[in-house]
């Protein structure tokens, strides 16, 4: 695995939001693969997101009941997935990628953008790490 400093985002940044080819979860693929981790794309669950209005609860109750090969973390790893919600629903998903950021496409701009994880109004996530055994 590379180490994060080597590896760079600037090439995703302001790429415009497209479903299935630069949303949250296709982005985030995309940067779990320059880490060496490949990632499924779930399409059922994808499908399912798309009829939710995107709402992300379908991958996390998939992550929390083990149907998937994602595991809960306390605390954020290089590289690991970023749930992000608000009032309690899990709706975006971005990758950490150290230094206490992460990169996700912002609804505000519609863009991939690196943000500080001390964001207030990020304070509705949880980490997981993939599993690719």
């Amino acid at each position: 695995m590379l180490e994060p400093k080597a590896i760079t985002f600037n090439d995703l940044l302001f790429v415009p939001f497209e479903f299935g080819k630069m949303d949250c979860w296709a982005l985030s693929r995309e940067v779990f693969s320059r880490f060496g981790v490949s990632v499924p794309d779930y399409s059922p669950a994808r499908q399912a997101v798309e009829a939710e209005n995107y709402k992300l609860n379908v991958y996390s109750r998939e992550m929390g009941n083990g149907l998937v090969s994602w595991t809960e973390i306390e605390n954020p790893e290089v590289p690991c997935l970023v749930t992000l919600g608000t009032a309690g629903i899990i709706h975006h998903v971005g990758v950490y990628i150290g230094n206490n950021k992460f990169i996700h496409v912002s609804r505000k701009t519609i863009y991939p953008v690196i943000e500080r994880m001390d964001n207030p109004k990020y304070v509705t996530r949880r980490f997981y790490k993939y599993n690719s055994n």
